[in-house]
């Protein structure tokens, strides 16, 4: 106060010299507004472009992406009994390895991002558009999975068993799906298919086809996201099957945005069958991811069934996917 009565000339209440009420911030484009915002705001406006074309409607994600008629993502919870007989006893195999995982466990409890940065090379300093887009994501995620785990209601694994004992805090949300995995897989996804367009490609963006290289960088995403998700169930938070039920979720989110956002005019659609004789996947391997997402023997169920996306992309939305895209580097 002191200083601006000692420098200020007597002021009348005008404004400067030069300036008309009609030409400050005026004709500024989306990505100068948007990159003029500060970090809350700035993920307000995001949030509000994305969390708007989603919505839970029992077991179906729909999306205004996609005719009404289709539910971007079915899910078939299995009962109490399966979670009891069939994938407590997995729970307590994985206990085995909390040891050797305890400090990854610990960390990805708040800080899931940095793992695929190190696959990828990212950094705050250069990728900053990049995180902006995953934590999108992330936040995106979590508007979809939390009231699927408030309709299914599966209880935790400690709740069917003292001796489970989680080596971290067990939160009080339903534990199907997996929001850990949800997040992981669509994190997956969506750098893939940043990588992906890098490289020129067109067309519909599918996991299975990115993650067929085992060298490939998308492969690598996905092993971690699969070790994020298999973390969760060796720390005794979560059951194999919360991973699975995650990962159809994740990687179908994933891949709608990436189709949605770079103009590939169709994306997937798909359902989570119940476990069975027909279905007998129980456990998070690449073998059952690549079944789950419509490949691969045996008994793999049909290819997911496309349909087009009838959404224009917003002014918001396409601008961060571009600055993600520019910050990409170029890998296989």
């Amino acid at each position: 106060m002191s200083h601006r009565e000692g420098v200020a000339p007597y002021w009348t209440g005008d404004i400067d010299p030069g300036t008309t009420p009609n030409n400050v911030l005026d004709n500024r484009t989306v990505g100068e507004k948007l990159e003029a915002l500060s970090d809350i705001p700035r993920e307000v406006v995001i949030d509000d472009q994305l969390f708007a074309r989603f919505a839970v409607s029992g077991s179906e994600l729909h999306s205004t992406l996609i005719d009404p008629a289709n539910p971007l993502v079915t899910l078939n919870r299995p009962d109490n009994a399966y979670f009891a007989n069939t994938q407590l006893p997995m729970v307590r195999d994985a206990a085995d390895l909390r040891a050797d995982r305890i400090d990854e466990i610990l960390m990805q409890t708040e800080d899931i991002t940095s793992f695929f940065g190190a696959v990828l090379l990212l950094d705050w300093s250069r990728s900053d558009w990049i995180f902006e887009l995953t934590e999108a994501v992330v936040r995106l995620c979590g508007y979809i999975e939390f009231p699927f785990k408030f309709v299914f209601d599966v209880p935790r694994p400690s709740l069917l068993s003292s001796k489970v004992m989680p080596v971290i805090d067990t939160p009080t949300h339903g534990a199907w799906p997996s929001g850990h995995a949800t997040e992981s897989f669509a994190l997956a996804t969506v750098l893939a298919g940043l990588v992906d367009r890098k490289a020129g490609n067109v067309g519909r963006f599918d996991m299975n086809d990115a993650t067929r290289d085992v060298n490939g960088s998308a492969r690598m995403l996905m092993r971690t996201a699969m070790r994020i998700s298999d973390n969760r169930t060796v720390a005794g938070v979560h059951y194999p099957h919360d991973s699975l039920c995650g990962l159809v979720l994740g990687v179908t989110l994933g891949e709608a945005l990436v189709n949605w956002l770079s103009g590939a005019g169709e994306t997937a659609v798909r359902t989570l069958d119940l476990p069975g004789p027909a279905n007998p996947i129980h456990d998070l391997t690449e073998d059952s991811v690549r079944i789950l997402l419509g490949d691969a023997a045996p008994n793999p169920p049909p290819p997911p069934n496309a349909v087009p996306l009838n959404a224009p992309v917003d002014d918001v939305s396409a601008y961060l996917w571009q600055k993600a895209l520019g910050q990409m580097p170029e890998l296989s």
